[in-house]
């Protein structure tokens, strides 16, 4: 029993045998496929050395494909033609890729300002760009990046030990965590606020169930300074976070560019040594050419909504 390995066998090959049974004249055929008869010929010879089996009589005038030959032409047309359509189709997919830009945000706080002036930047420079962006639960961001529903998915810092191997990524800017209260609280009269000042008050953090990542970072940083933090309460909406502040002895930690709320009764200071980031994430094999030209675009407005705060190269 012969054995086949693919691999001896070319698309070019197929053609030229399609080409050959079809006109039925290897010098008509090696004019219009732009190939010396000899090279032709060997071409055919090489593919029925690897099937084991005589495809065209070169005895008749005009030759004729043999019963095996006209057995397998039959088989191969379908194929030849759903390889040709499957391979349309995939053109056409990547150039639908390529001339969309899709951001995806976290359904937490509001980076949407800079990075819709980045997209509309974006879309001046290369008018065949379709520019969009749309909020993902948190709990759905890595599947929309896996699955391919966003180009770019914008998580914090902190995510960063989660990333999967497939994916690549950059933080694009870094600035200080803000610890947020009311301006009733006794401790908006500071001037600064140091993690010591924080032991007699009750957090109001994400939900463990929306948002585990971010209860875990409280307690990291707490345990850090010697305590525990008391938690007053959990919000469920993480865009709201803020807003769940109520009594004189809450505080809220949060990212400066996520802080949900511009409310002139809240005052914010930055906590000291302690750092946020914004990180862009994507699948390394996708090719789209536009990636890294937004993220230039949204490092530069980054910078110029919140200066000296922009990475470049990281990691």
């Amino acid at each position: 029993m012969k054995h086949y390995n693919i691999l001896d066998i070319s698309i070019y090959q197929i053609e030229l045998f399609f080409a050959v049974a079809n006109e039925r004249n290897l010098s008509d055929v090696a004019l219009k496929m732009n190939i010396t008869q000899p090279a032709l010929t060997k071409r055919i010879q090489s593919l029925e050395g690897v099937l084991g089996v005589t495809l065209f009589d070169r005895d008749k005038r005009p030759i004729e494909l043999t019963e095996a030959g006209r057995y397998l032409a039959e088989q191969w047309r379908p194929l030849s033609k759903q390889f040709e359509i499957s391979a349309g189709f995939a053109r056409g997919m990547q150039e639908e890729l390529s001339s969309r830009l899709m951001i995806g945000l976290l359904l937490s706080g509001k980076p949407l300002p800079v990075v819709q002036r980045a997209g509309k930047r974006l879309q001046q420079e290369h008018e065949t760009v379709s520019f969009s962006w749309e909020y993902k639960p948190y709990g759905r961001w890595r599947s929309a990046i896996a699955e391919g529903e966003v180009d770019v998915m914008f998580v914090p810092r902190m995510e960063e030990p989660t990333f999967e191997s497939d994916w690549a990524w950059t933080r694009v800017m870094e600035v200080a965590k803000l610890v947020c209260m009311l301006r009733s609280n006794p401790l908006s009269t500071r001037e600064d606020i140091r993690y010591e000042d924080l032991r007699t008050q009750h957090f109001v953090v994400n939900s463990p169930k929306v948002m585990p990542i971010h209860y875990k970072f409280i307690c990291q940083q707490m345990a850090k300074h010697g305590f525990e933090p008391t938690v007053a309460r959990y919000s469920n909406d993480p865009n709201d976070l803020i807003g769940c502040l109520e009594h004189d002895d809450e505080v809220v930690v949060c990212d400066m560019y996520l802080r949900d709320s511009d409310s002139e009764h809240i005052k914010c200071f930055p906590l000291p040594d302690t750092f946020s980031g914004l990180d862009a994430v994507w699948l390394k094999n996708n090719a789209n050419p536009h990636i890294h030209v937004y993220l230039d675009l949204l490092r530069d407005e980054l910078e110029k909504t919140y200066p000296g705060s922009v990475c470049h190269d990281i990691p």
